[in-house]
């Protein structure tokens, strides 16, 4: 097995810094799709986006769901 070099990372972090597309490439990537080392940190990627998602949903309960007041608190909405 042979790792992973440095122009794969690059490759792999350009990707994952487009929207939308971030999303598919960790998707297709933790399936096992690549080498083993993309396949763990995509794997371990998706995990924190699913738990920033979830802190963010959870916020927003928390807080009534009042996201227009937590961008612009000084507008009465």
């Amino acid at each position: 097995m042979e790792p992973v070099g440095f122009w794969e990372w690059f490759g792999l972090l350009l990707l994952l810094s487009i929207p939308i597309l971030n999303i598919i490439v960790l998707i297709v990537s933790a399936c096992g799709v690549g080498k083993p080392g993309f396949t763990s940190f995509c794997r371990a990627f998706l995990l924190w986006m699913l738990i920033g998602v979830g802190i963010v949903f959870l916020y927003g309960w928390l807080s009534g769901g009042d996201f227009p007041g937590i961008i612009n608190p000084n507008k009465n909405s």
